[in-house]
């Protein structure tokens, strides 16, 4: 079983050979659930070759006339010749190449992100200069280090199982991984050239366990991890957010209805560690449907969002210097809105929390047209009746 696929993984690294982080599809060999999942992501997805919405801003980005995409450090740290060349002061561009069109993201480069340093303007990635060293995460295996590859054998060889890899070491021992910030090298926060922050996930510490970046978007699903050793779940690689399977998060909010003063009220329980709709790009919305004797009522939208400024005006971020409004959810907080409607006994209400990727006013300014990214995304909905 193991020559045939080494001579699979062997003619694949050929094919690859002039990166520093081995190739996912190499990694597919092993884990094909996984790398499917991951084909279908927005790691997969990140880089001007790939987003829609990155391309756009990229275009309008003033680095783009001095032929810097700093952005590289955190939408294609794959592409390790733009990030050498960022770090020389040359001119670095997205290019096209391979890398930034199939893993501008790749499954090697996390699995071997040893630790993160924190710094003002971004934080930084520090990589293990191992090739095949990898971390990861599972549960009761956080003090093994350095798996190797081996083989035991049970009922007088009858029942025969295997732990590690046979093609890479695995680290459990690697505490980002099991406590989800491994993510905030490039999801914490981030600062314009003004020293201005335009983003922050602000996280609150709570349940490390339960409540983390990977327990949430990297949830648990069916099917093994790898052909080498079986398993009935596996660590989600799809990355669960607002481009693919937003569904995966609903858990993360309650919605709640009731009746005071004989007005509909909303009420919006958001139990995850950090505020809902950060991007300042996203418009979030909670939209209202009354079915009453027949016909529908529909009460304007409640909106959630973050607009940017200078000079008193929206400006884009790299531009912005101050917050001019901005209306959300906070971490682990409960907010109730008040829709404004009398309700009446019999009524059949639909709350539905969703959000836009861009919004709309925002998506128009940036010529941004595709439907897959233009459209309003449903994460939960919930109906009651009074």
């Amino acid at each position: 079983m193991i020559r045939p696929l080494f001579l699979a993984l062997f003619l694949t690294c050929a094919a690859w050979a002039n990166q520093t982080f081995v190739a996912s599809k190499v990694c597919a060999k092993c884990h094909p659930l996984i790398y499917k999942e991951y084909s279908e992501s927005m790691h997969r997805n990140a880089s001007v070759a790939n987003d829609p919405i990155h391309r756009k801003i990229w275009e309008k980005h003033p680095l783009k006339a001095k032929k810097r995409y700093n952005c590289a450090v955190c939408h294609t740290p794959s592409d390790t010749k733009v990030i050498e060349a960022l770090e020389k002061g040359e001119s670095a561009m997205p290019s096209g190449s391979l890398i930034q069109k199939e893993e501008p993201i790749g499954c090697a480069y996390c699995h071997r992100i040893r630790s993160v340093q924190t710094h003002a303007k971004q934080n930084r990635n520090i990589i293990n200069p191992t090739p095949k060293y990898f971390y990861a995460a599972k549960e009761g295996k956080t003090i093994e280090k350095r798996v190797k590859f081996h083989e035991t054998s049970s009922f007088f060889g009858l029942s025969r199982t295997t732990a590690g890899s046979p093609f890479h070491t695995i680290d459990y021992g690697n505490r980002l991984f099991s406590t989800g910030h491994i993510c905030l090298g490039c999801h914490d926060h981030k600062q314009n050239s003004h020293g201005f922050t335009i983003c922050s996930m602000n996280i609150r510490e709570n349940d490390p366990k339960k409540h983390n970046c990977i327990a949430c978007h990297m949830p648990q699903v069916p099917g093994s991890y790898s052909t080498i050793q079986k398993s009935k779940t596996h660590t989600y690689h799809g990355f669960a957010g607002p481009h693919h399977h937003l569904n995966l998060l609903k858990k993360a909010v309650t919605l709640k209805a009731s009746a005071k003063r004989s007005h509909l009220n909303v009420t919006v329980v958001n139990h995850s560690i950090h505020k809902l709709f950060t991007h300042p790009l996203r418009l979030g919305q909670l939209r209202v449907t009354i079915r009453r004797d027949g016909k529908i009522i529909r009460p304007k939208p409640i909106n959630f969002y973050t607009v940017l400024g200078k000079e008193g005006k929206p400006a884009m971020p790299w531009i912005a210097d101050t917050v001019l409004k901005s209306k959300g959810i906070d971490a682990s907080s409960t907010k109730t809105f008040d829709t404004g409607i009398r309700v009446k006994k019999g009524d059949e209400v639909k709350v539905t929390l969703g959000l836009y990727i861009v919004n709309p006013k925002a998506a128009k300014k940036l010529g941004i047209t595709e439907k897959k990214v233009t459209g309003f995304k449903p994460l939960t909905s919930q109906t009651f009746r009074f």
